[in-house]
């Protein structure tokens, strides 16, 4: 189900923790361009009191919705499902924001400085304070069109009747269960600050979502599992599965005209040659390119040079999609405008 999703601009006002351990939240004011004040609850325990899971990108770059942000209006921008992409919208699988292996498993409250989760998010909030910044919250906008529910406490403290809410993964949810009608594509929520030029993005998922996800609904796939977290809170990584046939690099503004020179490299961490007939690569518009005769030698990376009518490398940003025959997505990488912007010149992936 789609959620009633969109992106907040505005400035931090004033923050609230909550440190029972019920349905504890860090409780955000923002005040948009217009001078309205929104509710922006995070949350910060899951409902069964699992851990959730945060990511930090800072800096957040590489990523095609980095050039749209500026563009994006005071107050909340509500994207239907069929606006919603890479440029647009958050979606930790379609479009990665962030390396997996960077998960921490964070407790919502503790005894010290810096020892949980709702610490770590008030640090970034009062320096993006201190410094005038803005916040860019992805998420579901409530109340929804034709509820009028009572105001909570913190509603009547903040002098809100509006907010934003759901910001964290929306997909891979249990299903049937009583998160599934949460689950979507392109509706990940999540926080983005911007520190004059430089971005900052705050990111939470919880341990019970697992991925794949379907490219439909956002329910999991038949062959989803749990998505390990590691590291810790000063920034270490940890131990994430990464993928034996991979995007490693892409040629996406060669020289002279693009089409029938944009070129994929694809590596293969395996000891064992890998067929590539009938895989995909999947541009940011999901038009598909279906690879055909393309061996991967054991430990070799191979460019894959697009036909030119069917996937597109975008020089405005985008995504690279990998894809098995099975229509499994295997790998995803992001890039930006100033990424493209060099031309004739390989874009090299983290993976």
């Amino acid at each position: 189900m789609a959620l009633h999703y969109g992106v907040l601009r505005g400035r931090v006002d004033i923050f609230k923790r909550e440190d029972d351990l019920s349905t504890p939240h860090l409780q955000i004011r923002v005040v948009d361009g217009h001078n309205q004040a929104w509710r922006v609850p995070v949350n910060v325990l899951s409902g069964d009191h699992s851990h959730v899971i945060f990511h930090r990108a800072d800096p957040l770059q590489n990523h095609p919705l980095l050039a749209a942000l500026p563009q994006v209006t005071a107050g909340l921008t509500l994207l239907p499902p069929a606006s919603r992409s890479a440029s647009s919208a958050l979606d930790y699988f379609r479009a990665p924001l962030f390396d997996w292996p960077t998960g921490v498993a964070v407790p919502s409250t503790g005894p010290g400085a810096n020892d949980d989760l709702q610490d770590v998010l008030i640090t970034y909030l009062k320096q993006l304070r201190d410094q005038d910044g803005e916040l860019f919250i992805f998420g579901a906008k409530f109340p929804e069109p034709g509820q009028q529910p009572a105001p909570r406490p913190i509603d009547r403290e903040f002098h809100t009747v509006q907010g934003i809410h759901d910001i964290h993964m929306n997909q891979g949810n249990q299903n049937p269960g009583p998160f599934a009608k949460d689950n979507g594509v392109f509706q990940d929520g999540g926080l983005v600050l911007k520190f004059g030029t430089r971005y900052v993005g705050l990111f939470i998922r919880f341990e019970t979502q697992w991925l794949p996800t379907d490219n439909a609904t956002g329910h999991r796939s038949p062959e989803a599992h749990p998505i390990p977290a590691g590291g810790s809170l000063d920034g270490g990584g940890g131990g994430v599965t990464h993928p034996t046939v991979y995007i490693e690099r892409a040629l996406v503004n060669p020289k002279g005209e693009d089409p029938g020179k944009e070129v994929v490299v694809i590596g293969n961490t395996a000891t064992a040659s890998v067929d590539l007939t009938g895989w995909s690569i999947v541009d940011k518009n999901n038009n598909i390119e279906v690879l055909r005769g393309v061996l991967l030698p054991a430990g070799e990376s191979r460019g894959v040079v697009l036909s030119g009518s069917a996937a597109q490398l975008s020089n405005k940003g985008g995504t690279i999609i990998l894809k098995n025959p099975a229509g499994e997505q295997i790998h995803a990488v992001s890039y930006s405008k100033e990424d493209a912007g060099q031309e004739d010149r390989y874009i090299r992936f983290n993976t």
